[in-house]
C-alpha cells in the first residue's frame, strides 16, 4: 500500500526479442524507460454497476490491474469473473483472486479448469452468467476465445457491451500487389508483395529497424514514410507520404519510400 511500484506480467515468446530479454537478460538496477500507456482496454471511473470479466491464461494481466484499481476506488459493486487456466495451480495471481472472492461480497470469482472440464464454451455463457446480456464485459485471453465472444456478442446485438484485449495482430484480407520499398538513408530497396510488413522487409536486404512487440502494440518500430503508400495491414487503411507508420504491421501499397 502506498508503494510507488509499476508491475509488468511479460512471457517469453521464441521469436520475441523483447519479451525473452526482459524475462532473462535484465539485471536488477537496469534503468528501463518507458512510453506512455496506450489503449482503449480502461475501467471507466465511476466502475459499471454490473460487470463480467472473461479470461484465460496471461489474459488476466489488465483485469488483475483493473481489480486492484477498483478495490482502491472502493467500486467493487456486481463483478463476475469467469477466467479459465490448464489447472487451479496455473492460475495467475491465483491467491490474490481468491482473497479478492472472500474479502467483496460483490467480486465472484468462477475459475474453469480447461485440462478436466474443457475450454469455456462462450455460446453457451448464459449457463455460467445468466444475466451476462446486461453486464459490461471486458474479455483478454487467447485469440480463439475472444472471436467466439466478438461472435457472441454481436448475435446477441450488444456487441457495444464487450471491450476486448488482444495480444496477437488480427490483419485485414490482403489486397493490392505490394512493391518495391525503397530505405533512403541506405539506398537499399527490395521489391516484396502487399502482405509483407515492412520490416520484415528490410529484414531481407539486413537492414534492421527497432522494434519491441512485432504486433504493432508498442509503437517502437515508428518511422517516417517519405514517399509513396503503404497499407497497414489490421485495418486495411492506407498512409499517404508524411505520415509516420508502424513498419511491424503495414506493406508496400505500391512502390514506397522509408525513412531509414
Amino acid at each position: 500500500a502506498g508503494a510507488r511500484t509499476i508491475a509488468i506480467t511479460v512471457k517469453a515468446m521464441p521469436e520475441g526479442f523483447l519479451s525473452t530479454h526482459l524475462v532473462d537478460g535484465l539485471q536488477p538496477g537496469t534503468v528501463v524507460r518507458l512510453a506512455a500507456p496506450q489503449g482503449n482496454f480502461v475501467m471507466p471511473d465511476p466502475a459499471p454497476a454490473s460487470v463480467l470479466f472473461v479470461t484465460a491464461g496471461s489474459g488476466v494481466t489488465p483485469v488483475m490491474s483493473m481489480l486492484r484499481t477498483l478495490v482502491r476506488r472502493d467500486q467493487i459493486t456486481d463483478i463476475v469473473h469467469v477466467h479459465s487456466a490448464p489447472t487451479e495451480s496455473d492460475v495467475m495471481f491465483g491467491s490474490e483472486l481468491a482473497a479478492l472472492h472472500d474479502a467483496h461480497p460483490g467480486y465472484r470469482l468462477l475459475l474453469r479448469s480447461t485440462r478436466t472440464e474443457g475450454r469455456l464454451d462462450l455460446a453457451h455463457i448464459g449457463d455460467v452468467v445468466p444475466d451476462w446480456r446486461e453486464r459490461q464485459v471486458w474479455a483478454c485471453g487467447p485469440e480463439g476465445m475472444l472471436n467466439d465472444a466478438e461472435r457472441v456478442w454481436v448475435a446477441a446485438g450488444i456487441a457495444d457491451n464487450l471491450h476486448l484485449e488482444r495480444f496477437a495482430v488480427s490483419r485485414a484480407a490482403a489486397h493490392g500487389a505490394g512493391g518495391t520499398v525503397t530505405f533512403e538513408r541506405s539506398g537499399k530497396e527490395v521489391t516484396v508483395d502487399g502482405a509483407t510488413p515492412l520490416m520484415d522487409a528490410g529484414e531481407q536486404v539486413g537492414i534492421r529497424m527497432p522494434f519491441g512487440c512485432r504486433m504493432g502494440i508498442c509503437q517502437s518500430c515508428v518511422v517516417g514514410l517519405v514517399d509513396g503508400h503503404v497499407r497497414d495491414l489490421r485495418t486495411g487503411v492506407e498512409h499517404e507520404p508524411g505520415t509516420r507508420i508502424q513498419t511491424c504491421v503495414s506493406a508496400a501499397s505500391g512502390d514506397c519510400v522509408l525513412d531509414v
